[in-house]
């Protein structure tokens, strides 16, 4: 390995290891809690080292949420390479989702706090752009499950594209819900059986 690949990945390394330290941080404490301190004193690095990486905190927890997301796609991409029966599709696309939401809360806390109008105003123009990439990676993978429901007659010859923004758009909406709800202290909800009850309505039609 040549002395510009080391460096290379040094710093994918390095930038990883900040990311992880954050992850900690933040979901131990909150954002508007944390501090570039803790993150730094977590990643056993100087805080200056952190500004080599990242802009500011913000861009340190969406950051966060490109982890997330990748996650994601690996898990559609996993449950696709499995080739599921169509009538099974969406079942199981329910599934792989609330698996994730489960097994990834942390992720849709710092979706919920990048809607805010002041946070989005901090998302960088480079940022944005990659979170939208991947968003679309994800809506991609969900159109092409539906395309082959539709393909074999499980569901009606609808917009592929058009149903899978329905059904992320359903699975955000009612993920953010119940981290409200349990925010709030209001009680938790059953989250896989209305995940599973939206995607039967929509095979359904």
């Amino acid at each position: 390995m040549g002395t510009a690949e080391r460096k290379a990945r040094e710093k994918l390394i390095r930038h990883q290891q900040i990311l992880d330290a954050a992850y900690e941080v933040f979901n131990q404490v909150g954002f508007f809690a944390a501090t570039m301190d803790q993150i730094a004193e977590r990643a056993e690095i100087a805080k200056g080292t952190i500004y080599i990486y990242f802009k500011s905190k913000e861009e340190v927890y969406f950051s966060l949420l490109l982890n997330g997301q990748d996650i994601l796609i690996s898990m559609l991409t996993e449950m696709q390479n499995r080739e599921p029966p169509p009538d099974q599709l969406l079942g199981e696309m329910a599934k792989t989702l609330f698996r994730f939401y489960s097994e990834h809360k942390s992720y849709f806390r710092i979706f919920m706090v990048m809607q805010q109008e002041d946070m989005q105003a901090k998302l960088s123009p480079e940022l944005s752009q990659q979170i939208n990439e991947q968003a679309t990676m994800v809506l991609n993978l969900l159109s092409h499950q539906i395309q082959r429901a539709v393909d074999a007659g499980v569901l009606d010859a609808v917009s592929p594209w058009h149903v899978a923004n329905i059904l992320w758009g359903s699975f955000n909406g009612i993920t953010q819900l119940a981290i409200t709800r349990e925010q709030l202290r209001v009680g938790t909800m059953d989250t896989d059986d209305l995940l599973s009850l939206c995607f039967d309505m929509i095979r359904r039609g």
